[in-house]
């Protein structure tokens, strides 16, 4: 049976929630919506948390200056990991991803040598974006790409793995005129992951807000009815979804907030 008081907020982390260079941070609004939330709480039940392609370690490091923000969970790197934050203390979701993932590291080889074998011409994304359950490539954007699009999941499903391929953001340090390629397990991303969320604590889903700026999101904003980018998000997003919330980064979720209470 669905809550019908309860509320899921949730928010991409990097230049949704957060400027990507904190020289933005004091202009992003960040206290704005610590204020918004804190105030819902009081008079809902309310979930607020991020679907974000970071890591949770990026996350609680930038995190730690902003101690008293109410959040309440962080769907991590792109949705493969889930935290909830349980009185200051972050503990992982033992359920999630639901179909678990042993066999990943495994699988993620052979598919690498897979990539070579069939001539895939990708580069591998710094170590720092290759997570517990990412494996992240760059593929060029060079008119070329949808062929090699394809050859990427019928490679992905023979190896038992999915892909996540979107146009890549440099406002959030990728380079320019590229393809993200995510290679996850079967059964998470961002959007799977907000609907683990949902269920688990009797959310409708249309009592889901979501947010989001760049093309990795727009599977999950276009999941729900209440989905927008926000201000800032990037043209590429802005011709692939329409809803777009008037001010930027968090006065952006703050503004798409004021149109449901």
């Amino acid at each position: 049976m669905k809550d019908e008081n309860a509320w899921l907020i949730v928010s991409d982390f990097d230049e949704t929630f957060m400027p990507a260079l904190r020289a933005r941070e004091a202009k992003a609004g960040i206290e704005k919506l610590h204020d918004r939330l804190s105030e819902l709480k009081c008079n809902h039940r309310v979930l607020f948390g991020w679907a974000t392609g970071n890591s949770c370690a990026a996350v609680l490091e930038k995190m730690r200056r902003y101690p008293a923000f109410p959040w309440d969970f962080a769907l991590t790197s792109l949705g493969t990991e889930l935290y909830w934050n349980r009185s200051g203390r972050v503990e992982e979701d033992e359920g999630w991803p639901p179909h678990g993932a042993g066999e990943f590291d495994s699988r993620a080889a052979m598919l690498a040598e897979l990539f070579g074998r069939h001539g895939l011409d990708m580069q591998a994304q710094p170590a720092a974006f290759q997570q517990k359950r990412i494996r992240g490539y760059y593929l060029a954007a060079d008119g070329r790409e949808a062929a090699a699009i394809e050859r990427i999941h019928l490679l992905c499903a023979q190896a038992g793995l999915e892909a996540s391929i979107t146009y890549a953001s440099p406002a959030a340090g990728d380079p320019e005129a590229v393809y993200d390629v995510a290679i996850l397990p079967p059964g998470c991303g961002k959007k799977s992951g907000v609907e683990f969320i949902a269920g688990k604590h009797a959310v409708d889903p249309g009592r889901v807000i979501v947010f989001g700026d760049s093309c990795n999101d727009i599977e999950m904003l276009s999941a729900y009815e209440n989905g927008y980018l926000v201000g800032n998000a990037l043209a590429e997003a802005r011709r692939a979804f329409a809803r777009v919330a008037d001010g930027v980064y968090c006065h952006g979720i703050v503004d798409g907030l004021q149109r449901h209470f």
